[in-house]
Formats: structure tokens, sequence, C-alpha cells
């Protein structure tokens, strides 16, 4: 093929493509040629075209940078010049072109002049970068999610590490990428048995698990109890295109489960304990009742099955009292009455309240006192329940005619009390869980004194209202326990506390006069006992057990006194505690007697007009104390 049919042939190929827009310019950069093509993707024609230098498909940007001429010096030093970059048509608008500019030679190796081809690439970058921005939204979402991704290719390398997975495995993503799994994603099976019971969580999807238990350790060295999910990613034609891992750490999880299942079945402990302590005052309460019922005993023996009941009532009111401690210190309900005290004067309250369990099982009770001043701040009540707790604590557990010991010490800005048993001792393994609610430490079979395992909950929570502390150590079993409660001091610009012996139990008041007592509880024993025990004292009592009853009684009889039960069947005691303040001709003293103890009931007996609140079963001193003292409260109309 001669020279000439070459170049026609050259001429016409470069007048007929159609996806590349192709022309020569001198050395300068003047357009010489222009074929159809450049037309088209550049929006000049042939005649606008040649004789202009090709600076004018450059943008504004370019041409101020010198881009053209920089350009032109780099192909006719390289032999060529390639770039992807923004070029500007004749209307001004932007595509994304491929260039290629080529410096062009004669045989002596002089420049001749310039080649450049053009291809319009803009819906290809507009392709890529919605690709990208697709891929940063993905990277941003995969970021945020609490779950570790790791993505793997068809070889087993890792491609791309979210941040919660590096946190999680230890590795960012630039030291991860191009390893293999195995060397990024070190898990194996979990020591289930020392994990737990239930295995680990698997279900089948097609054969292959789709979610798993596994062991995770970190780069370094950190372990992990996660749960994984995985996914083959789709490749082309069927062929296996790489993974996904998903898993997350379910180390707390798994310990919040364990702690349920721990307060699950320290639950169900505590109720059947709770029964066992209920029934135990019951048997003798029923035997007694029974012998009572049958009305043959002397005076002798009834007043011995009385005290039983008394004994044994006192006992069931103590630990539902308890319960409810509990129960208001566990939700913040417990207002302290804070005033200055000598703690030796509450220690040796409580002293003589657990006197008698003491004695009974005839232990030696050894007391040593600070020499120094020992007052704080606290509620008196509070802290001889405290101490009081304590030291039934060490009776509880310790063997008869065993050694128990209680020591206060001051320094260091606090008052400490130290009770120490030389008793049956705590596993060291259970003593960080001895102050938890109805914890019990049940290591012997004796249960004559019993128990509902909240004395130690409570110690700990009061104390901690009082700012204090408290802290158990034993050697072991069999080796005794130490129990330390401290709290702080009495500042010395704060008042000192009076010196005074502690409320001791005085004599009843005797009401001043006979009252007309009307009762009124659904519990028809209950009434019936009440109404037993304010006759006895010299009272007229009247029962009624519905609030459509008494309302009707309350009108005609005009009573001085109405003990009223909240839960009727017919009405509220609420209720039926307004209607008598708008029916009576003499308004009653109004005293509330119900099993509902909580603020709230309280408070809203207080604004229906209750002059008085007790919550079953009722302190009959107490209720003499305030019926003798009800004739200065009743005003005639």
């Amino acid at each position: 093929m001669t020279n000439t049919l070459l170049e026609l042939s050259y001429s016409r190929m470069v007048e007929k493509v159609s996806d590349y827009a192709i022309f020569l310019t001198d050395r300068s950069g003047v357009i010489q040629t222009w074929n159809p093509a450049a037309e088209v993707m550049k929006g000049f024609s042939k005649d606008e075209a040649i004789g202009q230098h090709l600076s004018i498909l450059y943008t504004d940007e370019d041409k101020r940078r010198n881009h053209p001429k920089h350009n032109l010096e780099d192909a006719a030093s390289q032999g060529t010049f390639q770039e992807s970059a923004w070029r500007k048509r004749k209307d001004g608008s932007l595509f994304w072109a491929l260039v290629e500019l080529i410096a062009i030679r004669n045989d002596s190796g002089e420049l001749e002049g310039f080649c450049k081809v053009t291809r319009d690439l803009t819906n290809l970058k507009q392709l890529q970068d919605n690709l990208a921005a697709e891929k940063e939204r993905a990277e941003l979402i995969l970021g945020a999610i609490a779950d570790g991704v790791i993505s793997v290719d068809e070889a087993g390398a890792v491609e791309y590490v979210n941040r919660q997975a590096q946190c999680l495995t230890g590795w960012s993503q630039e030291d991860a990428k191009g390893l293999r799994i195995e060397q990024v994603f070190d898990a194996v099976q979990p020591d289930w048995p020392g994990a737990g019971d239930d295995g680990p969580a698997r279900t089948e999807t097609g054969g292959t698990p789709s979610h798993t238990m596994l062991r995770l350790r970190t780069r370094e060295g950190v372990q992990h109890l996660i749960e994984i999910r995985e996914a083959e990613i789709p490749g082309r034609e069927g062929q296996p295109g790489g993974s996904v891992i998903v898993f997350h750490d379910v180390s707390e999880r798994q310990r919040m489960e364990g702690a349920l299942r721990d307060a699950d079945r320290r639950k169900d402990e505590f109720l059947a304990m709770l029964a066992h302590e209920l029934r135990n005052p019951l048997a003798p309460v029923s035997a007694a009742a029974e012998l009572l019922a049958l009305g043959k005993l002397e005076a002798g023996p009834a007043k011995k099955a009385s005290q039983v009941i008394i004994r044994q009532v006192k006992h069931m009111t103590a630990l539902v009292d308890d319960l409810l401690d509990v129960s208001r210190v566990s939700r913040g309900q417990i207002t302290l009455n804070m005033a200055p005290l000598d703690m030796k004067l509450v220690v040796n309250a409580a002293i003589e309240q657990v006197q008698p369990l003491i004695e009974s099982r005839q232990h030696m009770l050894t007391l040593k006192l600070a020499p120094l001043k020992a007052y704080v701040k606290g509620d008196e009540k509070r802290l001889i329940q405290v101490i009081a707790n304590l030291l039934n604590n060490a009776a509880k557990y310790t063997p008869p005619e065993g050694t128990i010991s209680l020591e206060m010490s001051v320094a260091d800005g606090n008052v400490c009390i130290i009770v120490v048993d030389n008793g049956i001792g705590i596993d060291p393994a259970i003593q960080e869980v001895v102050f938890e609610l109805f914890e019990q430490v049940r290591l012997t079979s004796d249960r004559a004194i019993g128990g509902l395992g909240i004395g130690l909950a409570l110690v700990r929570s009061l104390i901690h209202l009082h700012h204090g502390t408290v802290t158990c150590h034993s050697e072991g079993l069999g080796r005794g326990s130490r129990f330390i409660a401290c709290i702080p001091s009495l500042a010395p610009d704060e008042a000192v506390p009076e010196r005074r012996s502690v409320d001791r139990l005085v004599e009843l008041p005797v009401a001043n006069r006979d009252l007309s007592i009307l009762v009124v509880d659904d519990n028809v024993d209950a009434a019936e006992m009440l109404q037993f025990f304010l006759s006895t004292m010299g009272h007229h009592v009247s029962l009624a057990h519905t609030a459509s009853q008494a309302l009707e009684m309350a009108q005609s009889s005009a009573p001085d006194v109405c003990i009223l039960d909240i839960g009727l069947p017919d009405s509220s005691g609420y209720d039926l505690a307004t209607n008598i303040r708008k029916v009576s001709s003499v308004q009653p003293a109004l005293i509330a007697l119900t099993g509902l103890g909580t603020m709230r009931d309280r408070n809203l007996a207080t604004e229906v007009g209750f002059d008085h609140y007790f919550v079953k079963p009722a302190d009959l001193d107490m209720l003499s104390e305030v019926l003798a003292t009800v004739s200065s409260h009743n005003v005639r109309r």
C-alpha cells in the first residue's frame, strides 16, 4: 500500500470515527484539523475551530493555571500526555474527558505539531461519582452501626473493616486490608461449660449456621463473647464473590442474663423461705387459738396461750415491716430524721432489742466502746435498726454458747461499729453478695432462728443513706465473721447531742372517758378481735362490715371514733370517711386501719380527713394512746 493510500485510509477513519474527537495542531497548539466527532462533542464547527488555539477547549480555571501550555510542554518532552479532566464546550457547558496529547515528529526528530484525541466520559464519570457517593454513604452507615462488619473477597482476604469491628478485633482498616480473614477475625468456640449451660445459640439456614456464638480474641489477646452472622456475596455468573461477617459483643448481655437468672433463683428461694417463715408462727398461733376456742382453759393456761399468739404475731409483724422497709429503701421513699446523736446510747438501745435472742442462745456478748466522744448526725431509729440487724445476724449464725463482740471506734472522721462472732463463717466466694437482697447464707440445717435474708441488705442501704460504708470479712467456713459499719462523725462546729437516755417503753395512758367506737372491717374475725380488745378497755364498740352499713350507723348513733378499713367490698374507706364527715352531727375522730402502708396511701388518707393512720396489724398500745386523746378532738356542729 502506498503512502498516499495509507494517508487517505487514515484520514477516512478519523472522519468516520464517532466516539473520539481527533484533531491536529501545530507546534504552538493552533488547531489545524477537526473531525466530525469533535464538532459533535465540543460544539465548534470545523471552520470555527481551525485556526483557534486549543486552549478554547479548557475551563477558565485551567487557563488561569496555564494548563494548556503545560500540557503541550509535557507531551513534547515525554512524547505523550494523558489526563482525565473537565473540558468546556462552545456553549460553556462542561464534560468529563479522557484526553491524550501526542507529539508528532519528523524523521529527523524535529517537532512538527500535536495530535489530540478526546473521549467524552461524562456518563462514566457520573456513574463513578454515584458509586463513590454510595460507597461513602454505606461506609458512614456501617461505621455508625453498633455491629462489627468485615467484608472478605473471594480469596479470603479482608476488604473492609468498619469502626466497631476495628474496636472489637483491635485491627485498623489500614492494617487489616489484604490480610487473611483468620488473622484478623480470630474466633473460636467458647468454653461453654464455664460460660453457661445453654451452649452456643445456632439456627440452621440451608445447612449453614446463620448465627453462632463464638469467642473472639483481639489483636491484643483480649477475649469477647460475640454473636456472628455470615452471608455470601454473589459473584459473577454464579461464582462466589466473597462474604460479609456481621458480629456484635454479647458479653454484657450474657452477664445480664446470668444476673437475671440469679435474681430469679434468689426470688424463688426467698419465696420458699418466706412461706417457711410465715408458717412457723402460724402453727403455734393456730394451736393456741383452737385451745382458747374450746373455752375449757383455766386462767393460767389461757394467759399462756394468749402470750404465744401475741409473740408470734409480733414476729410476723416484724417480718412484714422488714419487707416494707426494703421496698421503701429501694424506691427512695425512706425519709431520715437527721439529728445529732450519741452513738453510745444508740448502741445500748440496739443491744436492749437483741438481748432476748442473745440470752436464748446463751451467747457471751462483750462490749468495748471508744473512750472518745462518738457523736454522729443520723436517724436514731434507723441506726438502732442497723446495729440490731448486725447483732441479730451474728446471733443467728453463731452456735449456742458462742461469743459475739461489739466494738466502737472513733478515728479519721468516722464512727465505726465492729461486730465479730465465732460462728459458722462465710465462704470467701460469696462474701461479695451477702449484702444483696434476699441473700441468706444457708450453711447450717438449724432453721430455728429463721430469717428472710433482707437484714444485711437493709443495713447496707441505711448506712449508705447516712453516707457511710459497711463491709464484711471472714477467713472461711467455721472461722466466724467480722462486719464493720462506719458513718461520718459529727463535725466539730455542729451541735452536740443532749446527754439523755434513749426512749424507753412507758405505761400506756388510759382513756379519759368511755368512747363510742364504730369499727368497720370486712374481715369479720379481725373486726371482732378488735371489738373484744376495745370493749375490754371499757369502750362501747359497734361493728359494721360494709361501707353502706357503716354510713347508716354513723348517722344514727354519732360515734366518737370511727376505725375504718380502706379496702371494703362496696366502697373504699377513703370515700366512706368523706361521707361520714358529711352526714355526722358529731365529727368523730377518724382512724384508718389498713394493710396499705405506702406514703401515697397515707397522704390520701390525710387529704380525705383521717386523723390517724395505722397499718395492720395495729400496735394496740399506740392505738390505746390515740384513743386516750380523742375527746379533745370531737366538735359539735
